[in-house]
C-alpha cells in the first residue's frame, strides 16, 4: 500500500470515529434534552419541543464533527493516534486463549486466599465476641 493510500485510508477512519462520537453527543444532547421536557412539562407548554430538541441535537452534533475536523491541532493529534494505533500489533488467538486462562488461575488462587483469610478472620472474632 503506497503512503498516499494509507494516508487517505487514514484520513477516512479518523473521520468515521470522529463522525460516530458527534453522533453519540447527539443522541445524548437529545436525550438531555427530552428529560428537561419531562422535569419541566416543556412539551406542553413549548409548541414543536420534540422538534426543536431533536434540531438542537443534530446542531450541537455538526457543529462539534465541523469544529473537531477543522481545528488543526485537533486533526494532528488524531491523525498521531492514527499513527500510533496501526503499529499496534495484536496477539494470536493461542496467546489469547493461554493469557486468558493464566489470569483465570491467578484471580481464583488470590479469591481462594481471600476467602481464607476472610474465613480465618471471621472466626477468630466469633472466638472474642
Amino acid at each position: 500500500m503506497s503512503v498516499a493510500q494509507n494516508k487517505h485510508e487514514g484520513k477516512k477512519w479518523i473521520q468515521t470515529s470522529v463522525a460516530i462520537v458527534c453522533i453519540l453527543l447527539g443522541v445524548t444532547v437529545l436525550r438531555f434534552f427530552e428529560q428537561l421536557g419531562e422535569w419541566f412539562d416543556l412539551e406542553s407548554k413549548v409548541g414543536y419541543f420534540s422538534a426543536m430538541a431533536q434540531a438542537g441535537a443534530v446542531l450541537v452534533g455538526l457543529i462539534t464533527f465541523i469544529v473537531v475536523i477543522k481545528n488543526e491541532k485537533t486533526s494532528n493529534y488524531l491523525k498521531e493516534v492514527y499513527a500510533e494505533t496501526i503499529k499496534v500489533v495484536f496477539p494470536d488467538k493461542n496467546q489469547t486463549v493461554r493469557h486468558t486462562i493464566g489470569i483465570m488461575i491467578g484471580v481464583s488462587i488470590v479469591g481462594f486466599i481471600l476467602g481464607l483469610f476472610d474465613f480465618t478472620a471471621s472466626y477468630l472474632l466469633s472466638l472474642v465476641h
